[in-house]
């Protein structure tokens, strides 16, 4: 059995692709697109930028194991972290001869309006956008707010394949009390919620993101996508902290004006982390397709 994820039902399925005998035998099976390596018995793609997937003289039942992540949510003002950008992961994706157009999705900005992340793209499956970290934006993990309802995940009701192997989480709310003591919700990620901003009145803390959800497709080794970001908070001395980002490139909170609050690491879809003024940018997306080399 070839482990391909960490944690995952899904882990001990082998992917190797069927041949018949169908093919002529002067026909050669050629796969080109992305980065491409070598991890044991099989040819890995990576993409992180949009350009093509091309598929020559497929066998038939060919099949591809492949991870979509799209980019991770921007922060604003509003102290709510980022939400990662949705995540796709499935295990035998059935792929025939022709060129796919892999679409990698970008961070969303961070700004004082706020920015979703973009979607990403292979074939029939989508990878939606993270949700900006402000008033409870959606996006494939919902963006953590200030002091409105907490973002809902859009991925996990994409239809079709999307639907089966996609996930996303809400992010987290945060509170205002007494004495300008203000906190962020963290963004949701691929395999948790965003948590809520602690409001202990002696440690007032932005929420952690929401964490990612780890896989061996890169390298054989467990890497985590899709990490929420931390959300951010304010309040006078000794105070505030700012939310731990979730594993997975979500970025740390903010836990004081003009100070902290980082992006989202690239090619992992965190969602950036929360701050009280200005906002930092989502991580983009990545793309990986692997299959057993002939």
């Amino acid at each position: 059995m070839s482990v391909r994820s960490f944690g995952n039902p899904l882990a001990s399925f082998r992917y190797r692709f069927g041949n018949t005998g169908n093919r002529a035998s002067k026909e050669v099976f050629l796969v080109s697109g992305g980065t491409k390596t070598i991890v044991g018995s099989d040819t890995v793609h990576t993409f992180t930028s949009t350009q093509p997937f091309v598929v020559a003289n497929a066998p038939d039942s060919f099949s591809v194991e492949c991870l979509v992540v799209a980019g991770g949510g921007g922060s604003t003002s509003g102290r709510g972290g980022g939400g990662a950008g949705g995540l796709i992961y499935h295990p035998s994706f059935p792929v025939t001869s022709g060129s796919y157009v892999i679409t990698v999705g970008a961070g969303g900005a961070g700004d004082p309006t706020g920015n979703n992340g973009s979607d990403s793209v292979f074939s029939t499956l989508t990878a939606k956008g993270g949700g900006y970290g402000l008033d409870g934006v959606p996006g494939g993990s919902g963006g953590g707010s200030f002091l409105s309802p907490a973002g809902t995940a859009t991925q996990p009701t994409q239809p079709g394949d999307s639907g089966t192997f996609g996930f996303g989480n809400p992010g987290g709310t945060g509170t205002d009390q007494p004495g300008s003591k203000q906190t962020g919700g963290g963004g949701g990620g691929a395999g948790g919620v965003g948590q809520n901003g602690v409001p202990s009145p002696s440690n007032v803390g932005g929420g952690a993101g929401g964490v990612g959800k780890s896989y061996t497709i890169a390298n054989d080794t467990p890497v985590y996508y899709a990490g929420g970001g931390g959300g951010g908070s304010f309040a006078p001395a000794p105070g505030p902290y700012g939310g731990a980002g979730g594993l997975g490139g979500g970025g740390n909170g903010s836990g004081a004006p003009g100070t902290g609050g980082t992006a989202g690491s690239t090619n992992t879809g965190g969602g950036g982390g929360g701050r009280t003024d200005g906002g930092v940018s989502g991580g983009s997306g990545i793309v990986i397709i692997r299959y057993l080399t002939p």
